[in-house]
């Protein structure tokens, strides 16, 4: 039977980059500790500091943001295109 893949909570992956961060123990001892790879912390810490970085920047955090609302534009534009076929078409059925 192979061994099973443990999950971590945010706020533990948090506190663990976060004790890290502030210097209060070292990667090796907190990995130890918490029974975690050495390199899943570094990652960890990798992603927490990349994602401080972007958010300091002013990017958006998901530039993904902006292709939805360029769909949602596009959507909105059909809808309201296939509303005024429909009123048209229901006016010339009145006539």
């Amino acid at each position: 039977m192979g061994k099973q893949r443990k999950t971590w909570s945010t706020d533990v992956k948090e506190a663990i980059v976060l004790s890290v961060l502030r210097g209060e123990l070292g990667v090796a001892e907190v990995a130890r500790q918490h029974g975690a790879n050495e390199s899943l912390i570094h990652t960890w810490k990798a992603q927490f500091l990349e994602a401080g970085r972007a958010r300091l920047s002013g990017d958006r955090q998901d530039q993904g943001v902006t292709a939805l609302e360029r769909e949602n534009d596009r959507l909105k534009r059909i809808v309201a295109e296939k509303e005024l076929e429909l009123d048209i078409s229901r006016k010339v059925r009145r006539l």
